[in-house]
């Protein structure tokens, strides 16, 4: 990039000796405005930094546009600031405006030129810069074609930070940082001094990373937490365009680096630099678990529906087979048919009427021998299936396992009685086993699992700032844009797990995170509830409904340490945070985080003795004894209203003989 006054200088020499290089040139005119540059200049730009231009000569007379072009650049990331610079050296470019330019353009080369003669001074940015003010450090001169010292003009200046002070900006979040007042604190651990003025040590996982990489390229910390972090936290856009919290910080200059659990989203990509992701933490939600009451319906428990339809057709089945064995066995041996049976009743009451009429006086022993003489040739044991209730009644009996009053008569009854009593003790062990199973299990728990299963359900869910949101409305997956559309944004943590706990509401976060919220939440109402005398606060605590981690991720994100924009650190801090990474160190350390969150939740889990029987498992025996009451019932009315409405207005109707007309009603 050049003027008008120096275009003559790189046209003809420089195109030839970098001919085998691509070039992108750029003439500037004197009164164009680089911090915003027209269509062509910015066209270039973008080119170049597209294909990877990895060198800028900027070779220009007037510093104000330089400076203007470097604070562009630096903005809209169209300039790669981690590349070689050389430019004309000018006092322009080391005003207060353009300083903090040069925390982040640190491989750059300034020329200048001797008045009295052919040499040129050539000098760079100190890095790490003095803490007085910024002055450019001679390094070489060059004249007449040679080197006075013949140094390396561009080295990497973050290699070795020569115990630089760091600013480190950050707030508690599990399991990237976390504050500690209890533990014994050593020399290497970062602390703060609490509100009472007892030092508070820093852990968590971000923070062991952080002291690895101190310690690989030599630079000191000081850790702080912006202003109202414990509500801000990562941080709030404000109406004047700004951030609160960690973005603020970051933003701002404030912070060299942030540590938060930043996902490696474009969101947080253009208000800072990300590093090389140290893992990926799976995000999902926090639910509340609810208990269903199914112990009415425990007898039909064992089976499945399928299972059930599958019986009740054999069953009838079986009595149908039955029935029609006995008819033919009836037929074999002679007998009449069950139809002249049933006829043969009428029969018996027509002469009953007709000794009646005439005689006005009946004996009471002429009226028992007449079923037992017209049944005299029925064959013994038929009479079990030879009316199509009894076979009905008899086969259901059998699959209860309930004996026969009497063996049936005829082979063909007998072996199917057998087969079908072989069906049914294997049915029964089945239906036994698969109760004792189920009585001996805890009542069983509904759970949100999927986020199909969320975006059915009625409970609403939330989560930590706008991105979040637009993480799900913009989805490509249906069952996310649902959970998007009733998502939530909401900055009080603790107010969330509230809502979870009281139910009808569901937390986003890092399962890590959402874990220890969980055994905290346990604690604190197990605390509570030793420590409360009102029975009220008792019902209270019933009510309070257990937390469910849901069983699938929402989404795996990459997660990152934050740098500040353009950062000259970022690409030595990857470098060892590659080497941490293939160590194992990473889950060592995410495994320490979780020890004390594991040991705190396992006196807080529930055993439940097996094979106890309570009352409110022996609800489905009540429900069936109450069904077949009121079953019973309904069949007495029944049977009394047909008695009273047809049988005794029936003109064949005789009260001396109120048994047998029972037994053919």
């Amino acid at each position: 990039m050049t003027d008008k006054l120096y275009y003559g200088l790189l046209e003809n020499k420089f195109v030839r000796i970098f001919r085998r290089i691509p070039i992108f040139q750029i003439l500037v005119k004197d009164y164009e405005d680089l911090l915003s540059p027209n269509y062509k200049t910015l066209a270039v730009i973008k080119e170049s930094r597209s294909k990877g231009c990895n060198v800028y000569i900027i070779i220009m007379a007037n510093g104000d546009q330089v400076a203007r072009f470097l604070r562009f650049g630096d903005r809209h990331r169209l300039l790669d600031t981690r590349a070689q610079f050389v430019i004309l050296h000018d006092k322009r470019l080391f005003s207060s405006e353009v300083t903090y330019l040069w925390k982040k353009i640190v491989s750059v080369l300034f020329l200048r030129k001797y008045a009295d003669s052919t040499r040129y001074e050539l000098s760079t940015v100190p890095y790490p810069a003095l803490p007085d003010e910024l002055k450019p450090r001679r390094i070489d001169s060059w004249k007449s074609g040679k080197f006075q010292k013949n140094v390396n003009l561009f080295w990497d200046k973050t290699a070795n930070l020569r115990g630089e002070l760091l600013r480190v900006a950050t707030f508690e979040h599990m399991p990237s940082v976390l504050k500690n007042s209890k533990s014994e604190i050593i020399e290497d651990d970062y602390m703060v001094l609490g509100t009472n003025g007892i030092p508070v040590k820093y852990e968590g996982l971000e923070i062991q990373i952080l002291k690895s990489i101190s310690d690989a390229m030599n630079f000191e910390v000081t850790i702080y937490e912006p202003a109202n972090a414990d509500v801000e936290a990562w941080g709030i856009r404000q109406l004047n365009g700004s951030f609160s919290g960690l973005y603020g910080e970051v933003t701002k200059g404030k912070a060299d680096l942030v540590l938060g659990n930043f996902h490696y989203s474009p969101y947080n990509l253009q208000l800072m630099d990300l590093s090389r992701p140290y893992t990926t933490m799976c995000f999902t939600f926090l639910t509340p678990e609810s208990t269903t009451d199914s112990s009415w319906k425990t007898l039909i428990a064992p089976f499945r529906v399928y299972m059930w339809i599958a019986i009740m057709v054999s069953l009838v089945i079986a009595a149908l087979l039955f029935y029609g064995l006995a008819l033919v066995q009836n037929y074999l041996n002679g007998s009449r048919s069950v139809t002249d049976n049933a006829n043969s009743f009428w029969k018996d009451i027509l002469v009953l009427w007709h000794h009646k009429k005439h005689k006005n006086m009946l004996k009471p022993r002429r009226s028992y021998p007449l079923a037992a003489s017209e049944n005299e040739n029925v064959v013994e044991g038929l009479y079990l299936f030879s009316k199509i209730e009894d076979s009905f009644m008899n086969t259901y009996s059998m699959l209860l396992l309930v004996s026969l009053p009497k063996m049936p008569t005829g082979w063909s009854l007998r072996m199917m009685t057998g087969w079908w009593y072989l069906y049914c003790l294997l049915v029964t062990v089945i239906y036994r086993a698969s109760m004792t199973a189920i009585l001996s299990q805890p009542v069983q728990r509904v759970t949100i699992d999927t986020l199909d299963e969320l975006a059915t359900s009625p409970i609403n869910c939330g989560g930590w700032g706008e991105q979040n949101k637009e993480l799900f409305t913009t989805s490509l997956d249906s069952a996310g844009q649902r959970v998007g559309n009733k998502f939530e944004v909401i900055y009080d943590t603790d107010l969330a797990i509230a809502k979870v706990a009281a139910g009808g509401y569901a937390y986003y976060e890092n399962v890590f995170f959402l874990h220890h919220a969980k055994v905290k939440e346990k604690l604190a109402e197990a605390a509570k509830k030793d420590n409360s005398t009102d029975p009220e606060a008792d019902e209270r605590s019933s009510n309070h409904q257990d937390l469910h981690i849901m069983g699938s991720c929402a989404i795996n994100i990459p997660v990152s340490l934050g740098l500040e924009k353009n950062s000259p650190l970022k690409p030595r801090v990857d470098i060892f945070l590659q080497r941490v990474i293939e160590a194992g160190l990473v889950k060592k350390w995410l495994r320490d985080v979780m020890v004390p969150t594991t040991v705190a939740e396992a006196p807080l889990s529930k055993v439940e003795v097996k094979a106890l029987m309570n009352l409110k498992k022996f609800q489905g025996a009540l429900v069936a004894l109450s069904c077949g009451l009121f079953l019973a019932t309904l069949a007495l009315i029944v049977e009394n209203v047909y008695w009273y409405r047809y049988v005794k207005r029936s003109p064949l109707f005789d009260e001396y003989f109120t048994d047998t007309m029972r037994k053919v009603h």
